[in-house]
């Protein structure tokens, strides 16, 4: 094997062990991450608990909570993959250093017995006057200097593998006990998964009797979501009037264009990035068409998404803008619009608010607090629209704009 071609395959070892441990890293994160979002949501169910009211909220909490456990199971299968791998390589390399330290052992066996044949200075230097000319005399001792040499290097060689030898017994014992302690919190998860599920087959076949609260709370749900809409609508409406009837009265001029399109594009810029408008929550209801948590015929319209959070949470502007107007909505408490360049995201189901129309907010300002439930939790309904330069509105889909 060249020069080349042997640094090019440590290279690629080294690169591979590398992506190897950045890869363990993210999946022990992403571990921690489930673990944390579990733990959040129960919360919200524990929250739930003793409640009779918002049985989808809690039905939909149940299944994410399922979801993530299912996920949490799926990343321990493919660490204990990886660990396994980790130590099926583990114990090759032991193999190979075993072998290595036998071959250093014997080839410096065979250098004793020539060392033995020079025991004294009085051998060494028979065997070098016994030379039949000065350059053989010469090459001799030039042999017996790196005789000398080659055995002090197989001392070094067997030692410096016997250490890398006992740190790779170190790390296989630590990665068995790793595994071990993978294995074990599989076994806990599985539990508490098949735990869930069976939660939730029992709760769903206990509100098969409770009819027409389910139907009293869906038709409760799509009155306040109409009434939303419509003051939403009426709300954006009335500002493309109003922009319309200032920007007739005032001739278009090139710096104001170049503002609106620096605005717009520095929204788009973000899509995917934006904060959430609370601090801490679970997505509740998604976007657009939802079947019910236990009518399967049964389907609701979500013109954005729900987000449960713990009670009395503050709300928070998820990019800079100006609050364009605030809609009270009898039963719903308030709703903030805010305005960023053509685009408006709307945060409803508000006690209070911290803002007033024509105020400038920045990303992450607290612009109220949430209606507290009567089952002890708040959620914020968060929707995104885009206004057209004729006028036209558009939903958006927010779940695609928030940071995940």
């Amino acid at each position: 094997m060249s020069k080349n071609i042997l640094i090019f395959v440590c290279l690629l070892m080294v690169n591979f062990g590398w992506s190897q441990q950045k890869e363990s890293d993210r999946l022990k994160k992403d571990q921690q991450e489930l673990l944390k979002k579990i733990d959040f949501t129960e919360k919200l169910l524990q929250d739930t608990k003793q409640s009779q009211t918002n049985i989808s909220e809690s039905l939909n909490l149940l299944d994410r909570k399922i979801q993530y456990r299912q996920d949490l199971l799926n990343n321990l299968d493919i660490q204990l993959s990886q660990i396994d791998a980790e130590i099926a390589n583990l114990q090759i390399e032991i193999i190979q250093l075993e072998q290595q330290i036998i071959k250093h052992k014997e080839q410096y066996k065979k250098m004793i017995v020539q060392a033995y044949n020079m025991r004294n200075d009085q051998a060494a230097l028979i065997f070098i006057l016994s030379s039949e000319s000065f350059n053989q005399a010469n090459k001799r001792m030039e042999y017996l200097d790196q005789l000398q040499k080659y055995r002090k290097d197989q001392i070094r060689k067997i030692t410096s593998a016997k250490e890398e030898l006992e740190a790779k017994l170190a790390l296989l014992e630590t990665k068995r006990n790793e595994k071990k302690n993978l294995a074990s919190s599989k076994v806990n998860e599985q539990s508490k998964y098949i735990k869930d599920r069976e939660k939730q087959k029992v709760t769903i076949e206990e509100l098969k009797g409770k009819e027409q609260q389910l139907q009293d709370e869906l038709a409760e749900q799509k009155r306040k979501n109409k009434e939303l809409q419509n003051a939403i609508n009426a709300a954006i409406n009335k500002e493309i009037l109003a922009e319309k009837k200032k920007n007739n009265n005032k001739p278009p001029s090139m710096e104001d264009t170049k503002e609106i399109e620096l605005s717009n594009k520095g929204f788009e810029a973000n899509k995917g990035r934006l904060p959430w408008p609370v601090k801490k929550g679970e997505v509740s209801r998604g976007f657009g068409r939802q079947p019910h948590p236990v009518y399967s015929t049964v389907f609701t319209n979500n013109d954005g998404i729900d987000i449960s959070t713990v009670k009395g949470s503050t709300v928070r502007s998820v990019y800079e803008g100006e609050v364009s107007s605030i809609v009270v909505i009898g039963g719903a408490g308030k709703a903030v619009i805010i305005k960023h360049g053509n685009y408006r995201t709307i945060y409803s189901n508000l006690q209070e608010t911290y803002v007033s129309s024509g105020d400038k907010v920045t990303a992450k300002q607290e612009i109220g607090a949430l209606l507290v439930n009567p089952n002890g939790t708040s959620v914020v309904h968060f929707e995104i629209r885009l206004v057209s330069a004729e006028g036209n509105i558009s939903i958006i889909n927010p779940t695609y704009w928030l940071y995940r």
